[in-house]
């Protein structure tokens, strides 16, 4: 399971499927983190692409409608517990993350993702405050494609 907190980076731990709690004695992995004000780094969403590992996080300002900064930032690793690296190779642990998707005309503040594939297709489903209908919270949907080098992009 991947979790984060706003403050603290995004973590993984294996959990027992039997009980859906965090296998006794697993080992908490550390995946992204901001080592930089805001520190603002949540909400991952982890799928699996060709032989990458892809965690996609909210980076920034949620929750204060058309002031909000959320963007979704991503990055890729070859073992599912890490480590994360962006396109330069930075680490996600260092700050690193491509950006996949920033506010943009009356789209604010894109986060809270979640990547899932239907009939064939990947999918970005997000929120973002509309800045045409009074920052009105609303549901983003975008294909998503692949690039020749294996990064994420949206259609």
């Amino acid at each position: 399971m991947t979790f984060g907190s706003y403050w603290t980076g995004i973590r993984m731990v294996e959990l027992d499927p039997r009980t859906g709690k965090a296998r006794a004695g697993a080992t908490v992995h550390h995946l992204a983190t901001r080592p930089d004000a805001p520190y603002a780094v949540e909400g991952p969403s982890l799928v699996k692409h060709g032989r990458y590992y892809y965690l996609f996080a909210s980076y920034d300002a949620c929750c204060a409608g058309v002031n909000s900064t959320y963007k979704i930032r991503v990055g890729r690793s070859t073992a599912i517990t890490g480590p994360y690296t962006d396109s330069t190779g930075k680490p996600l642990l260092d700050g690193g993350g491509d950006l996949l998707l920033a506010g943009h005309g009356r789209y604010v503040g894109t986060g809270g993702e979640s990547v899932f594939r239907t009939r064939g297709q990947d999918w970005l489903a997000y929120h973002y405050y509309d800045a045409d209908d009074s920052g009105t919270p609303k549901l983003g949907l975008n294909r998503l494609g692949w690039t020749k080098n294996g990064w994420p992009e949206v259609l």
